[in-house]
């Protein structure tokens, strides 16, 4: 039975998307800024097939990388634009603004004082780069953290927006590697392997376990300012972290082979570790929204079994194939993000962050979830679902569960 659609009257504002403009803005401006790039790689290999040669090799362990952030995201996931711009500013701007902080600042200041080439070479590698790239690398989680503090709530949000910032960046500079490897020697499987296959995920670790996590758990807290104690010290883990990494041709015995058992005795826990990490954030993530949200279970918002469905891997899943076998796929998504969201904001006002701002925004998630809900119901049971004329909106919410749930005995339940 076909059913004509009815207009939300929690539609969004006319008004202009901030976030969006200056992201698509950020992102011309950047795609500018890849001509810099390109031209500097093209002097640097000195073929252009070879540039592109190499940028096709380079997607490899760029794809990895954001599959692998894609699958941390999935939970509460970001605003596109805004990852988008994150990846672009590690392979663009982080990449210009190190090569210029490294040229035009620190070696006219720091060469005259060093000895030997060996030292040079100590200094370009093991201090120079972590701290420069790991600086420039940073600033996306930076400005996220400072101005759209809506999108960036926690420690995973820093893991994503820093691990794409990081692969980016990782991306131009395996052109760089792969480009020259085979333009020296006409051979870049071992440099393919060495960074492509064994450590795709080196840069997103430094970035992502340092300035990200430290940004992301400041970013719980209420005031801006703990940014300055949090980027400094994420910044210096980041270069610690990448120095490690740098320096080991320095101190590591045995040449190859030495370098492969440091890389099994070092690299891998340590990247085990971040895998544990990201893990137990997660599910500290799935326990809040399950709380929260049965905080609202107990107002009349949702029932028992929605609450255990939208907390839950499992759960989601079965709602997602309840909706896709009806053509709701995308309210479903937009349901189960705004719940989240609204667990996500009732932390945030429970600790102190964003409370002046907690009944407003509190207001509009909910408006949104109920116009969700009773739009996917009218699809479900093939008649408009009407507002019940005085009765609480709470109380509304909660018999459309129920009444969802009776009309469609297809509706997800727990098992």
């Amino acid at each position: 039975m076909s059913v004509p659609a009815q207009p939300s009257p929690f539609a969004r504002s006319s008004g202009p998307n901030v976030g969006l403009i200056l992201g698509i803005v950020g992102i011309a401006v950047l795609g500018i800024a890849s001509f810099g790039v390109i031209f500097i790689l093209a002097g640097a290999i000195g073929n252009a097939g070879l540039v592109a040669g190499s940028g096709v090799m380079a997607l490899f362990p760029l794809a990895f990388v954001v599959w692998a952030v894609l699958a941390i995201d999935r939970w509460e996931p970001e605003p596109r634009i805004a990852m988008w711009f994150a990846a672009l500013w590690g392979g663009i701007a982080a990449v210009l603004l190190t090569l210029w902080l490294n040229e035009a600042v620190l070696q006219p200041l720091v060469v005259p004082w060093l000895g030997s080439q060996e030292e040079f070479e100590f200094y370009a590698t093991v201090i120079q780069a972590p701290f420069t790239e790991e600086l420039w690398k940073a600033i996306p989680v930076a400005i996220m953290f400072l101005f759209f503090r809506k999108a960036f709530d926690g420690p995973v949000d820093g893991i994503v927006f820093g691990a794409l910032s990081a692969a980016g960046f990782a991306f131009t500079e395996n052109i760089l590697y792969f480009g020259t490897s085979i333009s020296e020697s006409g051979d870049g499987s071992f440099i393919f392997f060495l960074r492509g296959i064994m450590s795709p995920l080196t840069h997103a670790i430094f970035t992502a376990v340092g300035v990200g996590l430290a940004l992301g758990f400041a970013a719980r807290l209420r005031s801006r300012w703990w940014i300055l104690l949090a980027f400094p010290a994420g910044h210096l883990v980041s270069a610690l972290l990448h120095a490690l990494w740098n320096s080991s041709s320095f101190w590591v015995p045995g040449g190859t082979l030495g370098f492969f058992v440091y890389y099994l005795l070092v690299q891998v826990p340590l990247c085990l570790l971040a895998a544990a990490l990201v893990w137990l954030l997660l599910r500290q993530e799935r326990k809040i929204t399950r709380v929260r949200l049965h905080d609202y279970g107990r107002a009349g918002w949702f029932s028992h079994e929605e609450v255990e469905r939208l907390s839950s891997g499992d759960g989601r899943a079965r709602l997602m194939d309840w909706a896709r076998s009806r053509g709701l796929r995308r309210p479903m998504q937009q349901y189960i993000q705004t719940a989240t969201r609204l667990a996500n904001h009732r932390q945030h006002a429970l600790v102190g962050r964003d409370r002046a701002r907690h009944v407003a925004g509190e207001t509009s998630l909910l408006a949104k979830l109920t116009h969700l809900r009773r739009s996917m119901a009218t699809v479900a049971i093939g008649q408009p679902v009407p507002v019940q004329q005085g009765m609480p909106v709470a109380a509304q919410a909660g018999a459309r569960v129920q009444r969802f749930g009776d009309l469609d005995p297809a509706w997800p339940q727990r098992r």
